[in-house]
């Protein structure tokens, strides 16, 4: 069984984070895919990758999943674009 306890949370530029916000709603169906969710047990394992937002704010575990799923399908229609 796994003890740790994993914190997930959510990094982003402050466009971005101003849309969240508003509502998670308003950054999904935006075309803003300027964030990364992180989900982890110990700080020190994003910390270095947190350094290259302005913003961040803790989340629960489903909106880590909600926002995972809509980057993914922002940034795979931003790959086949190219």
């Amino acid at each position: 069984m796994n003890t740790k306890l994993r914190t997930y949370i959510l990094c982003a530029n402050q466009k971005a984070m101003a849309l969240y916000k508003l509502s998670k709603e308003t950054l999904m169906t935006s075309t803003s895919y300027d964030f990364m969710v992180f989900g982890f047990s110990k700080w020190e394992d994003v910390i270095e990758d947190m350094e290259e937002w302005e913003d961040f704010v803790a989340i629960d575990e489903t909106t880590y999943h909600e926002l995972h799923a809509n980057l993914c399908v922002k940034l795979r229609a931003l790959i086949r674009y190219f």
